[in-house]
Order: C-alpha cells, then structure tokens, then sequence
C-alpha cells in the first residue's frame, strides 16, 4: 500500500519506494533465512501456517521447488501468490548459500514492487483522462485504501487456504 500511496506522488517517489521497499524485504528475508536455518523443519513450519494465507501445501512446494532447482525458485513465487518469506525460510532451512539466497532474492523481489509503481502510474493516468481536472487527486485518497481493503480481503479469504 506504501509503495501505491508513494507512486500517486510522483514515478521518482515511488521508484525510490520500490528500492526501500526491498530493502526491507531483504531485511526480512534474512532475519527468516537465519531463523529457518536455526529452526526445525516441523518447528518452523508450524509457526508459518499461523501466518494468514499460508498453507501447509505452499510451505512444501516451495521446499521441493528449492530442493529442485535452487534458490532461483523464488523467482515464481509471486507469479502463484507465494509468499517471499516461505523461501526464505526453506532456503535457510535446506541451508543453501547465504549470498546466493541473497542474489536471487533481489530479482525474485524488486520487479513486483517496481510493477506496482508502473500499474498505480498508468492507472493515474488513465483517470487523469477520463475524469474532470483535479477530481483524479481529489478521489484518490478515498479510492486508494478502499481498493486495498478489497484486495486483501479477497486474497486473505482465496489464497492459502487448504
């Protein structure tokens, strides 16, 4: 939602978003890569299928994605709604390279978010075109959370679920 909010600024604002943005995904990753690498594989599984929109199902697939083709398998995680922090997890866990966790964790992250930042533009832009001037930023604060309310209420409820 941050990275949405900051691109409704300006392409630079929202770029720079996207960057900490995966700053922080990176942060998270390798707190998550050191806590699956110290933690059981039941464990740590376990405390995943807490979180909302994990299942047990998206936990094992990412393990045997790993387990077959390395680290690189983030790279479809968010094409199928996985989350990044199952890889992380399952790449500490399988206790495959630090840095090459870390290399493929920058690509499996940062054309998301710059995405995001390219949708929210054109999006804007779009309704710069159709609406009367200035209703565009006027409407957005209001539109901008409800359509996140929306999203994550469907995906909370669709995705992840056994």
């Amino acid at each position: 939602m941050w990275i949405t909010r900051t691109a409704l600024k300006s392409p630079r604002a929202g770029v720079a978003a996207a960057f900490s943005a995966l700053a922080g995904a990176l942060a998270g990753g390798i707190a998550t890569y050191v806590w699956g690498r110290k933690t059981g594989r039941a464990d740590s599984k376990r405390l995943l299928r807490k979180l909302p929109a994990i299942s047990g199902q998206m936990i094992e697939n990412a393990e045997a994605e790993l387990s077959r083709v390395g680290n690189r398998g983030m790279l479809w995680g968010p094409l199928r709604g996985v989350p990044y922090k199952i890889y992380a997890r399952a790449s500490g866990l399988q206790k495959r390279s630090f840095m090459g966790f870390l290399a493929w964790s920058v690509p499996a992250r940062i054309p998301r978010f710059l995405l995001v930042v390219l949708g929210t533009r054109g999006l804007l832009a779009g309704a710069r075109k159709l609406l009367p001037k200035g209703k565009t930023e006027q409407l957005a604060p209001i539109i901008h959370p409800g359509f996140w309310i929306l999203f994550y209420s469907w995906y909370l409820r669709v995705v992840g679920r056994e």
